[in-house]
C-alpha cells in the first residue's frame, strides 16, 4: 500500500491546530514532519504520526509544559503510565488546594455578612450560630483594654506555617461573672476562627484547635473603646441575668475590622456573646 503524505496545511485541519503551531512544534523538535522539501521548504507528514499530535494535545490539556510532553513521547508504555499517574497525583493535590481556597473564600464572605448583618448597635440581641472552628492559645494575663498582638502573632505563626491562612478578625474568651470594672475581666484565651477544615499538628501544650459550639446566643455589638467596654459587658450580663433561661458561664468576645480602607481612621467592632444552655 502507498503510503500517504499529508501536508501541513492538511494535518492543520485534521489535528484542529493552527499551521503556526504545527511549525513551533517542529522548530522545538517536538513533533517534525516526516521530510522537509528542500526545494520548497514544505513539510510533510505520514499517516501514523497524526497519533502523536493527539497525545500532545492530551498531554497539553492536563497542564503538562512542552518540556515534558517532549521527554514523555520517548517514553515506553509502562513509562507513560507512571508519567500519568505521577501527573493524576500533582492534579489531585492541586484540586485539594483550590477546594480549600474556595472553602476558605466561602467563610470570608460568610463572616462579612455576618457583620454587615449585625441588627443593632449598644443593644442586647438573640441569632442562631453554627460551630466555629477555632485555634487559640491560653492566657492568663490580658484584659479587654490589653494588646494581644503577641498571642495574635503565635497564632499567626502556626498558621502560616501549615500553608494556611490567617482570619482578619480574631476572639477571646473569659468567665461569665460578676466585675467591678473591666480590669478586673481576665481572658482565658486569644482565638481566631479557622477559614479551612486543616488539622494543625505538633502544637504546644498552650494552643489548641477546639470548636466555639453552634447554639442560641444572646450578643451585643458596639466599636471598640476602652471606656465604655464594661457597660456593653454590664448590659448583656444584666438581660442574661434577667432571663429565667440558662446559659452557659463563658463569654465569647469577637474582634473585627469595622473599616478596611487604609486612609480611613481604624475601628473595631467588638461583639460579645453567651451561649443559652442548650434544653436536651
Amino acid at each position: 500500500m502507498k503510503e500517504h503524505y499529508y501536508t501541513i496545511g492538511e494535518v492543520a485541519k485534521l489535528s484542529n491546530l493552527s499551521v503556526q503551531t504545527l511549525r513551533y512544534y517542529d522548530q522545538i523538535n517536538l513533533f517534525k514532519p516526516a521530510y522537509t522539501d528542500n526545494s520548497s521548504n514544505y513539510r510533510y507528514y505520514k499517516d501514523d504520526q497524526i497519533f502523536y499530535l493527539d497525545l500532545i494535545k492530551s498531554l497539553k490539556y492536563i497542564g503538562t509544559s512542552l518540556e515534558d510532553i517532549k521527554k514523555a513521547l520517548m517514553l515506553t508504555p509502562e513509562e507513560l503510565l507512571v508519567f500519568l499517574e505521577q501527573k493524576e497525583q500533582r492534579l489531585e493535590e492541586k484540586i485539594s488546594r483550590l477546594n480549600e481556597v474556595k472553602y476558605t473564600l466561602l467563610k470570608t464572605k460568610k463572616q462579612m455578612q455576618e457583620q454587615i448583618d449585625i441588627p443593632v448597635f449598644g443593644e442586647v440581641y438573640t441569632q442562631l450560630e453554627e460551630d466555629m472552628a477555632i485555634l487559640q492559645v491560653t492566657t492568663n494575663e490580658l484584659t479587654p483594654t490589653s494588646s494581644t498582638n503577641s498571642y495574635y502573632s503565635t497564632l499567626t505563626k502556626i498558621i502560616e506555617n501549615e500553608g494556611s491562612v490567617l482570619n482578619s478578625r480574631y476572639g477571646c474568651s473569659y468567665p461569665l461573672a460578676n466585675y467591678i470594672d473591666v480590669n478586673d475581666i481576665i481572658y482565658d484565651a486569644i482565638f481566631t476562627p479557622l477559614l479551612t477544615e486543616r488539622t494543625f499538628s505538633k502544637l504546644s501544650t498552650d494552643v489548641k484547635q477546639t470548636v466555639v459550639p453552634a447554639g442560641i446566643y444572646v450578643c451585643i455589638a458596639f466599636i471598640y473603646h476602652p471606656e465604655t467596654y464594661f457597660s456593653y459587658y454590664e448590659k448583656l450580663k444584666n438581660y442574661v441575668d434577667s432571663q429565667k433561661k440558662a446559659f452557659e458561664s463563658t463569654v465569647y468576645e469577637l474582634y473585627m475590622p469595622a473599616t478596611l480602607i487604609a486612609e480611613q481612621e481604624k475601628k473595631f467592632i467588638v461583639e460579645l456573646k453567651i451561649r443559652q444552655k442548650s434544653l436536651n
